[in-house]
């Protein structure tokens, strides 16, 4: 609610600064004269702007962080003024109620990321529809298009509501070039512009298709379905998917695929960076990734030649917790070595760091602890477990019967304790512990959202001609785009990512009173709780204004 204007307001010049005061006259029967019975400083006016003292603002709270101008002897909140219960009566009976939180906080983040200025100066006459449809992706994401117009008519979105013949026709006129390459090719301008110098995460994934008639699709076992692959170019700063790419389904090879985004992007090799699991990061790879001048962050098991004797020098003196060793920023302890590899005849330089957690270990020993015990169970039971830690842990004997029995393998138990609370990176160029571990994580902040984003929207086919599928697969990026930044920033304001589904069912409770009259539109949203505007303004998003109490 905007609190009431206040009054009698007079503005006093004391040595070159404008101070503002509330008076109130009396009149004086005797002197027949008014006078100032009494006056009340306010604040300042400074180059325009009202700055509202500290003790007025004490004594009249209702005031903080509302912004005021001085006319007409008056400071007037700036918004609409407030709504008469008789008025908004009136406004309630001649007006729709339109599910609006979620939408708000996703258009911002497309407003202030610059999402919106480049769809319209690569799509002038279709944003607003393009950017509902994203909007739409990730707010129901397990709802069929066929249901947008319906759901549309009850929500604000930035178009109108859109027939499905219309979404159809709007699919069919995206084409990857120019005006999709275009639009990434903004977008990575944008970020380089910035002068970040991120690392950006590559990854690949893959969407399901009904389409026949794609030819860089590859059927999946059922042969009904089509595996149509997705690679993506994000920064792991902001966690925007700054361009993707649908390569033909034979290509697997990371750094060929890599050089496939530099020619198409139009950007250099050495701006790419990897950040990447250990899964990925054998001898071999990193042979690969070192001659073809690849940067990278990667996850390194403890038992790969290149990391095994650092380990192994590092782990004794990581578990005794100096406090020399502790990183604060990572919750940590932390150890380098900066190692020359020799490939032909150069040398290439690789930073080893190893890391050490006390709960990480502790957890990671009664987690398996715990499995170790179900496994147990199970064979007492007479099951044999299908697993490979059953398999590290439990060798076979041949018992006095001519049985097989099972029996626990003391020696893999003590080598897996002796490495539990440890993980390593490999980086070809960060030599700080706690910046490579932060790049990394943020690896895993980006492919949980993603993954994340992906089975929410497991029931979604993309059932179209290959023409219309380019269409709906950039709407899909753009959705995905718009979740992926609502996470990290999620989880810069040290709040749980996972729970971002929830969260925006949330949000899409708060509703809005669209009000039409003498052809004008008025939005009048309905009093917003306390902890959706503290949300709000953790994600950096601004309160929605005017509010009206009801």
């Amino acid at each position: 609610m905007l609190p009431q204007a206040i009054e009698h307001v007079i503005k006093v010049n004391i040595k070159g600064k404008d101070y503002l005061y509330q008076f109130q006259n009396a009149w004086d029967p005797v002197k027949r004269r008014s006078f100032s019975k009494h006056r009340i400083t306010l604040g300042c006016l400074i180059d325009g702007k009202v700055e509202l003292g500290r003790k007025f603002l004490r004594d009249n709270p209702q005031y903080k962080d509302v912004e005021l101008t001085f006319a007409d002897n008056k400071l007037c909140p700036v918004g609409m003024p407030e709504v008469s219960l008789s008025t908004a009566q009136m406004v309630l009976n001649r007006t729709k109620t339109l599910n609006a939180g979620a939408s708000y906080v996703l258009e911002q983040i497309a407003i202030q990321t610059g999402i919106t200025q480049t769809l319209k100066t690569v799509f002038p006459k279709h944003w607003q529809e393009l950017l509902s449809l994203a909007i739409f992706f990730v707010i129901h994401p397990d709802t069929s298009l066929s249901n947008y117009d319906v759901i549309a008519q009850s929500s604000l979105y930035p178009a109108a509501v859109i027939p499905s013949q219309r979404i159809s026709e709007l699919f069919e006129s995206i084409n990857y070039q120019p005006s999709v390459e275009q639009y990434l090719q903004l977008r990575l301008a944008s970020n380089k512009e910035s002068g970040k110098n991120n690392y950006w995460v590559f990854d690949a994934t893959s969407v399901s298709s009904f389409s026949q008639t794609v030819h860089n699709a590859a059927h999946g076992l059922n042969n009904e379905e089509a595996l149509l692959k997705l690679a993506l170019l994000i920064d792991e700063k902001t966690a925007e998917p700054l361009y993707y790419k649908v390569p033909d389904s034979s290509i697997t090879d990371v750094v060929l695929l890599k050089n496939l985004f530099a020619r198409s992007a139009k950007i250099d090799e050495e701006d790419i960076s990897l950040v990447s699991d250990r899964e990925f990061c054998s001898d071999q790879n990193l042979q690969m990734m070192f001659r073809n001048h690849v940067g990278f962050v990667c996850g390194l098991r403890s038992d790969l030649k290149i990391a095994e004797q650092t380990f192994e020098a590092e782990a004794g003196s990581l578990r005794l917790c100096l406090p020399a060793a502790f990183k604060s920023s990572v919750n940590c302890f932390c150890a380098m070595r900066e190692i020359l590899r020799h490939s032909g005849v150069e040398q290439d330089k690789l930073f080893l760091h190893v890391y050490y957690s006390k709960e990480r270990e502790a957890d990671c020993v009664m987690n398996m602890t715990q499995l170790i015990e179900d496994f147990k169970r199970r064979l007492t039971d007479g099951e044999v477990p299908n697993s490979p830690y059953f398999r590290q842990f439990f060798n076979p004997e041949e018992g006095a019967d001519g049985k097989n029995r099972y029996v626990f393998n003391v020696p893999a138990w003590t080598q897996f304790c002796q490495s539990c609370g440890f993980f390593l990176l490999g980086s070809d160029r960060i030599a700080h512990p706690d910046k490579a571990l932060n790049i990394y994580r943020q690896k895993g902040i980006v492919e949980k959202s993603f993954n994340n984003y992906k089975d929410r929207c497991s029931g979604r086919r993309l059932g179209y001609s290959e023409r219309a599928l380019e269409g709906k697969v950039f709407i899909t990026y753009l959705g995905l785009t718009l979740s992926l930044i609502l996470h990290k920033r999620l989880q810069d304001a040290d709040i749980d990512p996972e729970r971002a589904p929830r969260l925006i069912s949330e949000l899409n409770a708060l509703t809005i009173n669209k009000f039409v009259t003498e052809g004008h539109v008025t939005y009048l949203w309905h009093k917003i709780p306390k902890r959706y505007e503290d949300l709000m303004k953790k994600l950096k998003i601004k309160i929605p204004c005017p509010i009206c109490t009801i």
